[in-house]
């Protein structure tokens, strides 16, 4: 639709305010008038759009608007409160001459322009003086003629600056292949969309083992457990035990019983090796001893003693025979440098736990069941009480 009041127009607009009903329904404008109202980004902002509908909210009026070269309605409503006035009349492109006395060039032209014909006008007269008396000089006083054409001119002069701009804002949207996309030069705010929140669901409250390694390549002392303290508090191992039962084992093999020193910090790690250091020179374990554990093993950490002592958490990998110490199903068993890792949040997975974004979110998801609460890295990452925590 092409619009009825053409660019660089000049809107002359009147208020409809000579009698407002207090009955609510009684509108002072209808559809189809072309109203002037304030832009909601920009209150010094004129807009002049068509009324397309509208509707009344907590007893007051709104008006929906749109303009004429648009194909999409306005994004917000207009309070009748706002609206200046709806068009009295338009004068075509005389706009544009008064937006060019606004310019920075048309500006110091209409300024110039009137102080040169004054200045030309006192030299006419000097100059006929001169002519007459030939020497004496004597300066005219202007005219009657000239004092009415300045008198007119000054008035449209000054008559210029009291216009205000106003502005049909061009808005369009378009659909591409299931994308919705908007073009328009002013938009209504809108609310930003909120970070999703992690699921925490399923984050274990007590000591879980995290990370398991059994063989690294030319290596016989690179076996480490570490444990995951999912709380926000620090926990004393005192009088936890870490046991493990072989690939045809019935009963408990001790590793390593804790002693009243063996704390592992909020949100922290602890380490046992079979070694102090022969899995990675850049870590050092906590504790160590020179017990081993292999393909098809089981481990526990036990509260209490060994066999009956309450089962704080366990894990077995591979197919271990007898009676394992197992969650569930068992995890596969780990190759050389490989480890078993505990996720982090139930969405966790290989990738996200590796070099993704879960990977300083700690190892605190447990369902209870070794098979899916543990992922399989192709290259270990023991940590131990001095590592940094990491928050789920």
């Amino acid at each position: 639709m092409s619009p009825a009041i053409d660019v660089g127009s000049i809107v002359v607009i009147r208020a409809s305010r000579e009698f407002v009903s207090p009955i609510v329904s009684t509108l002072i404008y209808n559809k189809g008038d072309v109203i002037a109202f304030h832009s909601q980004n920009d209150p010094k902002t004129i807009i002049t759009h068509r009324i397309i509908s509208s509707e009344v909210k907590g007893g007051e009026v709104f008006y929906k608007t749109k303009g004429d070269a648009n194909d999409d309605v306005d994004g917000w409503l207009v309070n009748e409160q706002n609206v200046l006035g709806k068009t009295f009349f338009t004068l075509p492109f005389v706009g544009r001459i008064l937006a060019f006395t606004k310019s920075n060039i048309g500006f110091p032209l209409l300024v110039i322009l009137p102080a040169v014909l004054v200045i030309l006008l006192e030299l006419r007269s000097i100059y006929k003086e001169i002519r007459k008396q030939k020497k004496v000089l004597h300066l005219q006083i202007p005219s009657s003629a000239s004092m009415t054409s300045l008198k007119v001119l000054l008035p449209i002069f000054m008559t210029i600056f009291v216009f205000e701009s106003t502005f049909a804002f061009y808005g369009d949207s378009g659909i591409s292949a299931n994308n919705i996309f908007t073009a328009a030069e002013v938009f209504p705010s809108t609310t930003p969309t909120p970070t999703p929140t992690p699921d925490l669901s399923g984050i274990a409250d007590h000591i879980v083992i995290s990370e398991v390694q059994i063989a690294t390549s030319g290596a016989t002392t690179s076996d480490f457990v570490e444990f995951y303290n999912p709380t926000s508090s620090a926990v004393n191992l005192d009088p936890f035990r870490l046991v493990k039962r072989t690939s045809s084992g019935v009963t408990d093999d001790n590793i390593t019983s804790f002693t009243s020193l063996d704390i592992i910090p909020a949100h922290g790690f602890y380490l046992w090796a079979s070694s102090a250091g022969g899995f990675d020179v850049q870590v050092g374990a906590d504790v160590s001893t020179v017990d081993n554990i292999a393909a098809s093993n089981s481990i526990a950490l036990r509260n209490g003693d060994l066999n009956t002592g309450t089962i704080i958490d366990a894990v077995g990998w591979g197919s271990p025979g007898g009676t394992p110490l197992t969650e569930g199903t068992t995890a596969v068993n780990p190759g050389d440098d490989q480890s078993l890792e505990r996720k982090a949040l139930s969405s966790s997975d290989a990738t996200s736990m590796t070099s993704g974004a879960d990977v300083s979110k700690g190892n605190g998801f447990d369902a209870g069941n070794n098979s899916t609460d543990f992922i399989l890295r192709t290259l270990s990452q023991p940590q131990n009480s001095t590592s940094t925590a990491e928050i789920p």
